[in-house]
């Protein structure tokens, strides 16, 4: 019997199978790793954006610091305040940890134009390693009333005049101790988001900013200035304050009438519910939410002079509002910082009416504004932006330059986002 020896083939097997083994440890040794690498690349790109959302906090802060205090006459100009300090020019820098990472930034401030630099930092998971993103912001400062007339749609110019110029009330060479005196300079800037502005046989003397969509009609020379087509500024609507000044919340009282009238001798928030005439005293603050859907007094009295001037914020919630008479449309004898109406989204039609001259600032860009002047001046001193205009008479736009300085602010609205 002869017994035959299979060694060679069963070491021929061993050997495929150790190397089939090898090559599946190596493939899943490679698969590991590209697993292990896509995993880092996930948390590097996840680190990545989470620096750019703590760097973004960063900028929020500071636009906030750059917001806080702005509604003080005249605004702050210091942004040091609230532990942020001033280095080489610059405030801050402000260093803050968050749960997901920490940032510094510094901001500067040049004219009306603030710089916002912030620089993010986040940790990748299980590394310890940072990565950061640097994010530069400017931030440009608008006033509510930056032009003399700022419409959403048509202004429509009838009748024959200078429809706008400038004065300032807070300059002597420019006002009789604040009040206008018919100084008229070429301020009187006039805009259109959308519409047509039909300036008629009146001249603007100031620039015309119109929107893409806008257009307007005029002949030879009515427009001193320029001429802008590229006029991209957004007219927000008015919205009724909920704070005071210190940040605490408002307990509207009823208005005091006295003789029939709403007689206003203590600062504080007010509701108004009937059409009175209203008196404001010397020094008074008054804010007044006007619940009435026709409103129409004939006399708005604030007293104080430009020496110790009352001042009066109105804000009617919806309807009209019409004002007229002989010289009682607004803040007579005060600058126009010291009587603003805003005309809440409800508010549809505003109208000045008479021989009158409305001293004050309007700001109510749903309504629709006429202005139906009965004699040879009648004058807004002041700012108005509205949704349309209507020119009847003789009526003239004054710009009062220090509204842009001491009257309402929309704050610093960001121009530009840059990552460096």
């Amino acid at each position: 019997m002869k017994i035959s020896c299979q060694k060679r083939e069963g070491g021929s097997v061993l050997l495929i199978t150790l190397i089939f083994a090898g090559a599946l440890v190596a493939f899943l040794a490679s698969y590991l790793v590209l697993i292990s690498d896509d995993h880092s690349v996930v948390l590097r790109s996840q680190t990545w954006n989470s620096a750019l959302t703590v760097a973004e906090a960063g900028v929020e802060e500071a636009m906030s610091q750059l917001n806080t205090g702005l509604n003080n006459t005249p605004p702050k100009s210091d942004f040091s305040d609230n532990g942020w300090g001033s280095s080489g020019g610059k405030f801050g820098p402000m260093a803050r940890t968050l749960t997901n990472g920490n940032y510094t930034v510094t901001l500067a401030v040049t004219g009306n134009v603030a710089t916002i630099q912030s620089k993010g930092y986040a940790t990748v998971q299980g590394t310890g390693s940072k990565a950061s993103r640097t994010v530069v912001v400017q931030a440009q400062y608008l006033p509510a009333f930056n032009v003399a007339l700022g419409a959403v749609n048509n202004i429509n110019m009838n009748g024959n005049s200078v429809a706008s110029d400038s004065w300032n009330s807070h300059t002597n060479s420019e006002s009789s101790n604040g009040l206008y005196n018919g100084y008229s300079g070429y301020n009187g800037n006039v805009a259109s988001q959308n519409g047509i502005v039909n300036i008629g046989n009146h001249i603007i003397q100031g620039n015309l900013y119109l929107g893409p969509n806008a257009t307007y009609t005029s002949g030879n020379n009515q427009v001193t200035g320029t001429i802008y087509d590229d006029y991209n500024v957004q007219f927000p609507d008015a919205v009724l304050p909920t704070q005071d000044a210190s940040g605490n919340s408002i307990s509207w009282l009823f208005a005091p009438v006295n003789a029939g009238n709403y007689t206003f001798t203590t600062s504080g928030y007010y509701v108004v519910n009937n059409t009175r005439n209203i008196s404001v005293a010397p020094g008074v603050s008054v804010i007044l939410d006007v619940k009435v859907t026709s409103f129409n007094p004939s006399a708005i009295d604030i007293g104080g002079g430009t020496t110790n001037s009352g001042t009066l914020k109105m804000y009617q919630e919806s309807g009209t509002v019409t004002l007229g008479g002989n010289s009682q449309g607004g803040g007579i004898g005060n600058r126009p910082e010291n009587f603003i109406y805003y005309g809440l989204p409800g508010v549809t039609s505003m109208t000045l009416i008479g021989t009158s001259t409305y001293i004050g600032a309007i700001y109510a860009p749903e309504a629709d504004l006429t202005l139906n002047g009965g004699g040879n001046s009648n004058d807004l001193e002041g700012a108005a932006i509205v949704k349309s205009v209507t020119l009847n008479g003789h009526y003239n736009f004054h710009y009062d330059e220090a509204l842009a300085h001491y009257g309402p602010t929309r704050g610093y609205v960001p121009i530009s986002w840059q990552e460096l």
